[in-house]
């Protein structure tokens, strides 16, 4: 049976995957394939691109360890402001600088996807037709264009211009694209899911904190639909390994790189220890009775049941 490995979004906590990937990898677990949106295209990217194997993780650590704020975000608060509100900037940061890190860190000579050690598919969304694309079927698309277009942060970074399409992070359609993988073959799918899940945060700080948390909550939604069709598939085994450690970082906080490889090990370790396949079509909060909270209360949606 056909083995896939998709990936969530998750900014900064993308680290987390590497880690993951890591224990996978320590228990014999080999990918025919991979899929990831936003932080985990940059990681599928860059497995695709070295090869499923051990001796990639360490390749994968450097390149995380390799970003830092003034290369991913770069500029004061005045810059930012002044980028926004006088020059009419589409994002509050250049993506330049995650561009050329990309380019930096891929392998010599490998630029496309036919390029790649195995198949890899990268989601990305059109703003203009509010639809959602993917790359890694056509040979010849540039990996860069990929990882850029299911990477950048609407509002934090400008959409990628392709084409006639206005491209932005895929997560905002497809957060984790285990759809994607099913209707290329994968019969037996590990979902690592560094976005929400069952886990209650506290309240949100600030505009930007403000912002990524509903944004973070807005593109969770998908992954109950994809988790809903695999359930109901006899034939998809879907891991689902949720590693919600670290969930309140800043987007721009890079100071628990090495820490994040850790823990994302230990999550993957630990399901790994006790798999429960096809048991991920909501997470225990909702499964439980709706709340009430004074005159509101909460409604589950039939996907979520």
């Amino acid at each position: 049976m056909s083995t896939a490995i998709v990936m969530s979004g998750g900014g900064i906590r993308g680290p987390l995957q590497v880690g993951a990937l890591q224990s996978l990898l320590e228990h014999g677990i080999k990918p025919d394939m991979l899929a990831g949106t936003s932080a985990g295209s940059l990681n599928a990217g860059f497995m695709a691109a070295m090869g499923a194997d051990l001796s990639t993780i360490p390749a994968l650590q450097k390149a995380w360890k390799s970003a830092t704020k003034d290369k991913v975000y770069p500029g004061s608060a005045g810059a930012v402001m002044l980028r926004v509100l006088l020059d009419g900037a589409e994002g509050f940061f250049p993506t330049d600088g995650m561009r050329k890190l990309i380019q930096q860190t891929l392998p010599k000579g490998i630029t496309t996807f036919g390029q790649c050690k195995l198949p890899c598919y990268l989601t990305a969304v059109d703003l203009c037709s509010a639809q959602l694309y993917v790359f890694g079927d056509l040979p010849s698309a540039k990996l860069v264009d990929g990882m850029m277009a299911s990477s950048v942060i609407p509002v934090l970074q400008p959409p990628l211009n392709y084409g006639n399409l206005q491209l932005v992070d895929g997560g905002v359609l497809a957060e984790l694209p285990a759809s994607v993988v099913m209707d290329r073959g994968a019969k037996v799918i590990y979902a690592i899911n560094v976005g929400r899940g069952d886990e209650v945060k506290p309240p949100a700080k600030g505009i930007l904190d403000i912002f990524m948390r509903t944004l973070e909550t807005m593109v969770a939604e998908s992954i109950f639909q994809d988790f809903k069709r695999a359930e109901e598939d006899a034939t998809v085994e879907l891991h689902h390994i949720h590693i919600g450690a670290l969930g309140t970082l800043s987007f721009d906080d890079f100071s628990h790189i090495d820490e994040m490889f850790v823990l994302g090990k230990q999550a993957a370790d630990e399901y790994l220890a006790n798999p429960a396949p096809k048991m991920v079509a909501a997470p225990r909060a909702v499964k439980a009775a709706a709340k009430t909270v004074r005159d509101a209360q909460q409604y589950i949606p039939p996907y979520r049941r």
